[in-house]
């Protein structure tokens, strides 16, 4: 069970990953941390991460945990939770609610479009 609401996020942002400033793509969002994804070869378990949302405010953390180019960053302090809800979205369409997803929550796409190849 998680400690904190995520929010799912569509942003691209900048995040400096061990000094290095990079645009990551940001996909959800909590007070505790978020996910992200980066091609940085610096991306690895323990890494010093500086999350950019804005140009007044930044989240310092960690990266908790890496699988290929996505990771998780533990934030060092809280977001307030009015911050997290302002760049995480609430989707009006649930056309894609019941789609088979993998235990991280990521649609299988891939598995859709070969298995409607083979109703031909």
């Amino acid at each position: 069970m998680r400690a904190y609401n995520r929010f799912q996020t569509d942003e691209m942002i900048l995040c400096a990953i061990a000094g290095k400033r990079e645009r990551v793509a940001l996909y959800n969002l909590s007070c505790g941390g978020c996910m992200i994804e980066s091609r940085s070869s610096t991306l690895s378990e323990g890494a010093e991460v500086e999350v950019l949302l804005s140009e007044k405010l930044s989240a310092p953390g960690r990266i908790a945990w890496r699988i290929g180019r996505n990771a998780g960053v533990k934030f060092d302090h809280l977001l307030h939770p009015a911050v997290v809800e302002k760049f995480g979205y609430v989707e009006e369409e649930d056309f894609d609610r019941n789609d088979p997803r993998d235990r991280f929550g990521i649609p299988l796409v891939e598995t859709l479009h070969a298995a409607a190849g083979t109703l031909d």
